[in-house]
This record gives structure tokens, sequence and C-alpha cells, in this order.
């Protein structure tokens, strides 16, 4: 197999921080290559600078033999290669073909009007090249996103690009959705189409790559081939260490008392009313397939979906939440799914996203005292292993793990009595995920209420106390953690 593109002695830095050094990486044609590493590792910086989004600050790129210099995304399209990001670029209310061809549509006249006949036949046989039965008529809005994830794909194909760079590609599908993706991404191999694939799921490596590079502290470790490579060798390239229990012990357990109630609650989005207990000190899980209504739960819990029925109680003395605000006087804090959308200023730095949720902890008579400001947000970031640790950087240039991290600490300023997380660890590696497993427990045991909502049932078996399985917007069933398997979870998920 011939190079397609080898990357010699990359380096780049950001404020004097070595995001990549000396980074050596080579694609032949018709492989899917992983790569791997911890938040902060290098990858991002790395798919940045083949994108054009960075320009390196030395080394060489050889593309399909020759040296190149990549300007800007445009000019790294032109050049064949193109990105699947995790946040999709298609327009919901464009059909499938308009989204296929969009700025790339054909014409039937010198005044550039889109001939639509052509146009529908083209997509039709992209579509049809690739075994995908998708209407090329209907709108993006109708389709579900594994069907989206494929037409990101065929839309970088439509202008010929000869590598892919899929970014998480599997984030929100279903299993089905996946092994669809799978299936075409191995017949995009027998046409000679190149992929990169970055996923924090090890094991979707060893369904669908044909070898691994592992980045560590923007250094190239190594790069295994797949068939030769087991996940704890895996694992030890990306950590640097090796990693004996994904889910740490629990030091303490719950108390006896309740910090959180809900009776008969229901807020508009909610399908039925359900009552739950939270005991000081305790992790609760709720698992349950997508659609199953568990973020709406958390969305109604926090005052974010209005409230249409039923009581809140904490510690015993009802409380009334019509508002995020109000949840947050009552000391009750959420991470959400989405951290980009709904839980950062991406175009803010640090030193604001760790204080926004608190700011009255530092202010002085209604003034900004910047020293306290500064110290709260450092001690918090310290205390997170936040990296790299500069509080003028923008949360948008930080990695998945690290903006989870900052999600995190600007409600631990506050001290909250409960907080709920809505899939806290999506999107981030194995290294960072044990870290924020630790702090889940470090706070339980500190008498924090903690309410994980996860679709990852190896997760919510490995890290809770008790488990509510939901289906269909109920509790399907309750479970200790010792039958908590995910065979079990899944099982009563699917209605079994």
């Amino acid at each position: 197999m011939k190079e397609v593109l080898v990357l010699e002695k990359i380096s780049k830095s950001f404020g004097g921080i070595h995001a990549l050094e000396d980074v050596d990486f080579s694609l032949l044609e018709g492989e899917v290559h992983a790569l791997l590493g911890e938040n902060g590792a290098g990858k991002s910086t790395l798919i940045k600078i083949l994108t054009g989004v960075h320009q390196k600050d030395s080394g060489k790129i050889k593309l399909f033999g020759k040296d190149v210099k990549i300007l800007n995304p445009v000019d790294a399209r032109y050049k064949g290669i193109a990105a699947i990001y995790q946040e999709l670029s298609l327009i919901e209310d464009l059909s499938v073909a308009e989204n296929i061809f969009l700025g790339n549509e054909p014409t039937k006249d010198i005044l550039g009007t889109v001939n639509r006949k052509e146009l529908f036949d083209l997509a039709s046989q992209k579509l049809k090249k690739f075994n995908i039965d998708i209407n090329p008529s209907i709108k993006i809005s109708e389709l579900g996103m594994g069907q989206k994830r494929i037409i990101e794909i065929i839309k970088a194909l439509a202008i010929d690009a000869k590598i892919l760079l899929l970014d998480e590609p599997t984030t929100g599908m279903s299993k089905v959705e996946i092994e669809t993706l799978f299936k075409i991404m191995k017949d995009l191999k027998k046409h000679n189409v190149t992929m990169i694939y970055i996923s924090h799921h090890l094991e979707e490596v060893f369904s669908v790559c044909d070898r691994a590079t592992v980045l560590r502290d923007g250094k190239n470790v190594k790069t295994f081939e797949v068939e030769n490579l087991a996940i704890p060798d895996l694992v030890q390239a990306m950590i640097g260490r090796n990693l004996n229990d994904e889910f740490p012990k629990r030091r303490g357990k719950p108390g006896d008392g309740i910090i959180f109630s809900i009776k008969n609650f229901k807020s508009f989005n909610m399908k039925h009313e359900i009552d739950l207990d939270l005991k000081k000190g305790e992790i609760l899980g709720i698992s349950g397939i997508i659609g199953s209504g568990k973020s709406e739960l958390a969305l109604g819990l926090f005052g974010v979906d209005k409230k249409e029925k039923g009581k809140i109680y904490i510690e015993n003395k009802e409380v009334n939440i019509k508002n995020p605000g109000d949840a947050k006087k009552e000391k009750i804090a959420f991470i959400p799914e989405d951290r980009k959308t709904q839980g950062l200023f991406l175009n803010q730095n640090l030193l604001l996203n760790l204080t926004v949720a608190n700011m009255e902890l530092v202010l002085n008579n209604g003034v900004i005292n910047s020293r306290k400001r500064k110290e709260l947000s450092t001690i918090t970031a310290e205390k997170l292993k936040v990296k790299p640790l500069d509080l003028k950087m923008q949360a948008q240039n930080l990695s998945g793990g690290n903006q989870q991290k900052i999600v995190v600490g600007k409600w631990l300023c506050g001290v909250p009595k409960i907080i709920i997380f809505d899939e806290p660890t999506r999107g981030i590696d194995v290294g960072a995920k044990t870290e924020i497993y630790n702090l889940i427990n470090e706070l339980a045991d500190k008498g924090t209420g903690i309410i994980i909502i996860s679709s990852e049932f190896k997760e919510i078996s490995g890290v809770c106390d008790r488990i509510l399985v939901f289906r269909n917007g109920k509790v399907a069933k309750e479970m200790s953690a010792e039958e908590a398997t995910t065979e079990n979870i899944l099982t009563v998920a699917l209605g079994g």
C-alpha cells in the first residue's frame, strides 16, 4: 500500500505551551487509521493542521508524494482532505441532495440556475454507489443521527475527497446505525478512500481500524497494527500507566437521610409522572436507551423545562423550581449532555467560564474582585487537573475532556448539595473518564447527592450505588449495584 499522507516532525505551540512536538505520522491508501490519545494529547491540533485551521510551526507535510502547505479549510478540501466533525454542518431544512452538493450544485445556464433534475440524479448515483438507501429528496430534518452522519461523508466524497477525518463519528448513534456506518466505511476502503478515525470508544478501533497511532502530551508514542493489539497495551500507551480499575472503588457509602425527593413529578416534555428519592452521599444512576426519557427528567428537575405537576423536596423541605436560577439557589447543579451548546461560553476564557455560575463569590459591593476571581478559578482548575492551565485561553481551544472539567468546575465553586450529571463522560478519553469518576466519588463521600444520567450501561453499573432503568418515559425497574450488570440493564431497557 502506498503512502498518501506523511507528516514529519510536526510541531505547534500556543502561548509557549507545546500542543505538538516533532510528531511523525503516515497514512496508507485505503486504510482506516485510528488517532488516539487522552484529551489534550494533541489529536485536535493535528487534525486542525491537516484541515488548515491551524498552521504548523515547523515540520513537513507530504500529500500524495509532494510537499504541500495547507493554507486554510478551503485549500484542504481542494487538496482532497475533508473532516466530518461531531457537530454536523448539514442544513436541516434542505433536502439530502441539496446538502450533498451545497455550494457545488450543477447548473444549466450562464446565470447559474441550479439544474435540479441533475442535482437529484447525481445524489442518487452517489448514494447508490455506496449502497445507501436514503431518498435524496427528503429533508435532513427527517433523518436519524446515523443517517445524517452518513450524508456528511457522502457530501465530502461528492467533491472528490480522498482522505476523510472522522472525529467521534458514532456520537449519538444507535448500535444499528453504528453497524451501518462501519459497513459503509469498509466499502469506502474498497474504493481507495483513506480515513483517519478519532474515537474514545476503543472497541470501535478494533472493529473498523487497520492501524492506530497514539499521541501523549503532544508526542507520538507508537503506531500499532490493530490485529496484533490488545486493549490494555493501547490504554497503557495512551495514559502512560496501567489502568487496572476503570471504575474506582467507592470508599464511602450513602447516608440514611433523604437529601432530594420528587413526588408525581412531570415537566411538560416528560411522558409520565416520576417518583424518586436520593440519599445524602448517594450516586444514583438513571439509564435507558435513547428516547427513554432520561434527559427530559434532568431538564425538568433543573427548571429548564417547565414543571406541569408534582412536588420537589430538598432535605424534606418543599421547594419551587421554576427556572435554572431557582435550582441554583437551592444548591442544585446541572452538568448538561452537550457541553458546547449548553455548558460553556466557547469564545470566552476559562476565567469567565469557571466563575460565571457563582459570580456572587467574587464580588465586593457589586464590583468584581479580580484577585479573588483568579484565585478561585486557579484552585478549581488545579483540583480538576485542567490542561493547559491557562485562564486566558478560550474554552473552545480546550480538548473535550478539559472542557468537561470546566463545566463541572464552574458549579463546584458554589458547593452544591445535589449535582445532576447528564452523560458525564461523553466524548472524553479513558484517563479523563477515571478522573471524572474519582471526582464524583469524592463529592459523594462529602455528602453531595449525585444523579448520573447515562446511556452507557457499563458506566452506570460501574459507578452507581443504585440504578433506575427508564423505558418509554417511566421507571421500568430499580436495581442494586450488584444486580445492575450491563446485560441486565440492557434487557430491561429493551423491554425484556
